[in-house]
């Protein structure tokens, strides 16, 4: 047992523990919508982790705690020069600051991209996610109904 956080780049051999942490994660929050994962197979998911890494404006960081994928935040490019911009965490780990080390390494590899701006969308109705995203510069663009769009350059 590591006892310890680790922030890393993820490769395609963390296809099987990403595919269990977000199916775990789904069930834990009302936030996160990932209604197809039983579809997704290993495979599918290697693949996809495969172009992610080899990427040059695509990102994806996990967190790691004891062996296990605890957390991720991905960067997903819409065009060469702006990024959506995703995160999650284990529930187990709510409030230890992982969220904020996976935005921290999400936003610092961007600064070192082609990018030029990282948006996402957050649920009006999740005030603790809001206030990290304000905390690291982001700004509220536009809303939905349920929705706030936010943004910021990089």
């Amino acid at each position: 047992m590591s006892e310890q956080l680790i922030l890393r780049e993820a490769i395609p051999d963390d296809a099987e523990k990403l595919l269990e942490f977000l199916k775990l994660a789904s069930k834990q929050s009302d936030f996160i919508k990932h209604d197809s994962l039983d579809e997704v197979t290993i495979d599918q998911e290697k693949n996809s982790l495969d172009i992610i890494y080899n990427s040059d404006d695509n990102e994806l960081v996990v967190a790691i705690f004891d062996d296990e994928i605890i957390g991720f935040c991905r960067l997903e490019n819409s065009d060469k020069e702006i990024a959506e911009l995703g995160v999650v965490v284990d529930k187990d780990f709510w409030g230890n600051g992982i969220g904020s080390y996976l935005i921290e390494d999400a936003l610092n590899w961007a600064k070192e991209s082609s990018l030029k701006k990282v948006f996402l969308e957050v649920y009006k109705n999740n005030p603790v996610a809001i206030h990290i995203y304000h905390k690291y510069g982001f700004t509220t663009e536009s809303e939905k109904h349920e929705t706030l769009i936010m943004e910021k350059m990089v």
